[in-house]
């Protein structure tokens, strides 16, 4: 059991360090193609990535017989979900995108800006009933304050910075779509759904909004190409890989390493555009630390079992 926990801890850890230098993959991106260009690119091989998955995970089941085909139930769920799903996380990773491409060489702090969704989740879940404990909201302050020191230049947040905050409210509201969704569920099948569906409302506001050339997508091929297949498709299996075995406080706190890892692969593969004042490094230690605080228990009742100790490890 202890080898599955360890598998799993290193799983998540290596899905935050995919998506950290997913991160650099958009912000080069984005120097060639346009915001809803890119996302479309992205989110069709995430798609076809996911679909490839889904299509071997099954052909292996049949051959080991325990294939359980789709259930009226789950394919209910499935229809309804994945284009709801679909559609929020196609507004919130193109408005990702666009604050990228806004705010281009400054990859690390939009990861941060980003992660400011694992503190507005348990804010907005208080719309269903759900209680939130006091430490999160003195969490939410800090990463206000945090954010405010990041992002402000001057005296006004730019565009860019205003799209990724916006991205990381849907991207909040997103999580709760699916924690709606996936008890009733295959996550292969309902990921595989919702990147189609993103791929569709993007490559929509593509040909409205944007002039998509085949040289710029094709110099922003890498980019598109790890995006798509190892953010979305390698990030995602190795979430679900990790989460099996991972208690959800440690998981969160493991994925949300992204950002982190965002600021050292822009570190490295970015160093002669990359660079931070005092006041954003400041900001972004505070959005850490609330960010970190915000998945850590501080429940000081005593166990009678073990004299002291929290009950649940």
């Amino acid at each position: 059991m202890e080898k599955k926990k360890l598998g799993g801890a290193l799983c998540l850890l290596a899905a935050a360090v995919v998506w950290g230098f997913g991160f650099v993959a958009q912000d080069m991106g984005a120097a060639h193609v346009g915001g809803f260009t890119f996302q479309a690119c992205r989110t069709l091989l995430a798609a076809l990535a996911l679909l490839l998955l889904w299509l071997v995970r099954d052909f292996c089941r049949k051959k080991k017989g325990t294939y359980v085909p789709i259930s009226q139930k789950e394919r209910k769920y499935l229809l309804i979900g994945g284009p709801i799903c679909g559609a929020i996380l196609c507004v919130a990773t193109c408005l990702q995108q666009l604050g990228i491409g806004n705010n281009t060489g400054s990859p690390g702090k939009e990861a941060f800006i980003t992660a400011l969704y694992i503190v507005i989740v348990p804010i907005l879940s208080l719309a269903f009933g759900k209680r939130v404990k006091w430490h999160i909201y003195v969490c939410v302050a800090a990463a206000l304050f945090g954010l405010w020191m990041l992002c402000m230049s001057g005296s006004a947040l730019t565009t860019g910075d205003i799209q990724v905050i916006c991205c990381s409210l849907v991207f909040s509201c997103h999580i709760i779509a699916v924690d709606f969704f996936i008890p009733h569920v295959d996550g292969v099948r309902l990921s595989c759904i919702q990147f189609f569906t993103t791929c569709l409302g993007a490559t929509v506001m593509m040909l409205i909004l944007e002039e998509p050339q085949w040289s710029g997508i094709a110099a922003a091929g890498l980019a598109i190409l790890y995006s798509g297949v190892m953010s979305a498709g390698a990030g995602y299996t190795l979430q679900i890989l990790g989460q099996k075995h991972t208690p959800a406080t440690l998981a969160s706190l493991l994925m949300s390493l992204e950002s982190v890892f965002a600021v050292v692969a822009s570190a490295i593969l970015l160093p002669e555009i990359t660079s931070f004042t005092w006041r954003e490094v400041v900001g972004m230690v505070i959005i850490f630390a609330a960010i970190i605080c915000s998945q850590l228990s501080f429940d000081f009742k005593k166990s009678p079992q073990t004299g002291g100790e929290n009950a649940e490890k």
